[in-house]
């Protein structure tokens, strides 16, 4: 092949691709579409001009153009902290303000149910008589509970934990999938009501 016959054939294209990549900023529709056709046409020209192996510097010129045609067609990446920066200051306080009916009334929800039950169990002595003989309470209180922290190495401890967080993460899911149906292993339907599987 001839590349400088080659070249002299193709150079009004390449040139007008420059042209086009220069202004991508102040496409018309028909300029763009331009663009598009122009940049598979030169990718395809530098993939001949490469096999030649005849001309290093055309060769790094066009993959050059090649390269700023595709940025001006895809579009540029923003890095990734930029994306991360408007997840933090755009997209999740936006999210948050539109299901905030939702989740304003899921955490009011939550702190009336979680206050019903503590008054109801400092009220009602046989509801406390029901979480425990008084005995494994007060121990449960005063050694148990943080015994329970301090029993095990940092970082035994740590996988223990992360562990039991996935697993009922997964059971969550799969559960939560399936609806908590008959089939699954821990739950059990009566009539409308779901209720535990005994063990």
């Amino acid at each position: 092949m001839d590349l400088d016959v080659f070249a002299a054939a193709h150079r009004p294209d390449w040139d007008r691709l420059e042209r086009l990549v220069r202004r991508r900023r102040s496409l018309t529709g028909s300029e763009v579409d331009e663009l598009v056709e122009l940049y598979q046409r030169v990718a395809t020209h530098l993939s001949v001009v490469r096999s030649s192996g005849q001309d290093p510097a055309l060769t790094g010129w066009l993959s050059g153009l090649v390269a700023r045609a595709r940025s001006a067609v895809t579009g540029a990446h923003e890095p990734a902290w930029r994306d991360a920066a408007r997840f933090l200051t755009r997209t999740f306080p936006a999210v948050v303000y539109r299901l905030r009916w939702w989740w304003i009334l899921a955490g009011a929800g939550t702190v009336a149910f979680s206050a019903s039950v503590a008054v109801w169990l400092a009220s009602d002595p046989a509801a406390l008589a029901a979480l425990g003989p008084p005995e494994e309470i007060r121990a449960y209180v005063e050694h148990d509970f943080a015994n329970y922290y301090v029993e095990h190495p940092g970082a035994s401890f740590a996988a223990q934990v992360w562990t039991n967080n996935a697993w009922a993460a997964a059971q969550a899911l799969i559960l939560g999938v399936f609806l908590c149906s008959p089939r699954s292993s821990c739950c059990s339907s009566t009539g409308r009501t779901w209720v535990p599987r005994a063990a």
